[in-house]
């Protein structure tokens, strides 16, 4: 990195430090480094040769939403600019190109960007898509097949549904262990975080349990289908490979990967793909991790990817793929994508100026 880039950067960290709460911080940092135009300057210095690779699940307004508002990571007119400025000022890449560079990132000779998006939620269809399209960028969707034409409840929202629903101040559960929620002295979002943060923990090994109890200490029914589809259809899959789009697997039902037996990993990665090709016409090889956390997955799961036929795997836990060393096939890094496009725009080109997700 030249001596220029490191000023800047070290410059651009210190901006956080001025500002209020951690969840404020980079929110505010970044609307006064657009002002002084630390953006524009950041965009013209020299690039780390890199893979940067962004992720989103929902494009939609908040709204009424009754569901996970932690999935709606831009609204459509951010997600609009956010693509102008991906499309402006980087070079854009397709999964194809993508797995090139992993198998051989010698040849990354520049920052090659890849938008993706997961679950396959219907606005990534009916909003995304257009988006998309607009911009001239060839996204990659990765599609949980056990939803795709269904109205089926995931997990996730369900749990967010039951939280946003109770008239309860005070939620007891005892799976997988013994626990009081006061959601009158923390905020019903920050309820959520916690249930989440259990339903993923290896020490919850009966997911259905596990939202069973979380329904009746809300004493809300659990929604298992919504009244309207929450997910696209396979003509809407159809209709983005047909605009150009990736197609990639996120397995069928979504569940945690590491927490399932060989048998059950085994399962979910043949079967996606056996879906995808009979709806879609396509032999997809990329899978993303449901969750994508690092214990989301595991040796056994990069197994169960080789015997199946996965050529790629994407990890969400963030981090650049630098090409100064190997990429692992199996945990190629995304980044999580929320707030502000002056936060995006700035988070962008520090990656790729330091080939690290500093912002």
């Amino acid at each position: 990195m030249d001596t220029g880039s490191t000023v800047v950067t070290r410059m651009l960290n210190c901006l956080p430090l001025l500002f209020g709460s951690p969840g404020s911080k980079r929110e505010k940092a970044s609307a006064v480094a657009a002002r002084l135009g630390l953006a524009w300057m950041l965009e013209r210095l020299p690039r780390r040769p890199c893979l940067l690779v962004f992720n989103y699940h929902r494009i939609a307004e908040q709204g009424n939403n009754p569901y996970d508002p932690g999935l709606i990571e831009a609204s459509p007119d951010q997600f609009d600019e956010q693509m102008r400025i991906l499309k402006k000022h980087y070079a854009l890449a397709e999964l194809a190109e993508v797995q090139e560079l992993v198998d051989h990132p010698e040849r990354i000779r520049h920052c090659r960007v890849l938008v993706t998006l997961d679950d396959g939620y219907r606005d990534n269809h009916d909003v995304a898509f257009p988006i998309l399209r607009s911009h001239g960028i060839k996204a990659t969707f990765f599609l949980a097949t056990g939803f795709v034409g269904t109205n089926r409840v995931p997990w996730w929202d369900q749990l967010a549904y039951l939280v946003r629903r109770t008239e309860k101040r005070t939620l007891r559960l005892h799976y997988p262990r013994e626990l009081t929620c006061d959601i009158h002295e923390r905020s019903r979002f920050a309820v959520l975080e916690t249930l989440l943060s259990l339903y993923k923990c290896e020490k919850t090994p009966d997911p259905e349990r596990f939202l069973c109890g979380v329904a009746e200490a809300c004493g809300v029914t659990r929604p298992r289908e919504a009244s309207e589809r929450l997910f696209m259809t396979w003509e809407d899959a159809r209709s983005l490979v047909k605009g150009g789009m990736s197609i990639g697997s996120h397995t069928h039902d979504h569940e945690l990967l590491a927490k399932l037996s060989r048998e059950e990993q085994l399962h979910q990665c043949r079967l996606s793909r056996e879906i995808i090709a009979r709806e879609v016409g396509l032999e997809v090889d990329a899978m993303a991790y449901p969750v994508g956390s690092r214990s989301s997955f595991s040796d056994v799961t990069l197994g169960c990817l080789r015997e199946t036929g996965y050529r790629t795997a994407f990890s969400y836990y963030g981090g650049v793929n630098a090409s100064s060393k190997a990429i692992p096939r199996y945990d190629v890094n995304r980044i999580s994508v929320g707030g502000a496009s002056s936060r995006f725009r700035m988070r962008t080109a520090v990656a790729v100026v330091t080939a690290r997700d500093l912002w």
